[in-house]
């Protein structure tokens, strides 16, 4: 049976320049990759209610074979 995994990553913007850089994100994105994780969603600038200040949420799933 297959399970499907989800990670929530949160970059914490406060107190720097908050425009994503292209360089970062494909890293990030690369490094993520490697472990097996697929982007599903994303938002830049957002405020969380459990989280101080600005931030760039991604969302990430992966499936696990069981």
């Amino acid at each position: 049976m297959r399970t499907i995994e989800h990670a929530i990553d949160i970059w914490d913007s406060r107190g720097t320049d908050s425009r994503l850089s292209s360089g970062m994100l494909h890293k990030h994105l690369h490094d993520f990759a490697g472990e097996g994780w697929e982007l599903v969603w994303m938002s830049l600038n957002v405020e969380l209610a459990d989280h101080r200040g600005p931030c760039h949420v991604l969302a990430f799933k992966r499936i696990v074979d069981a």
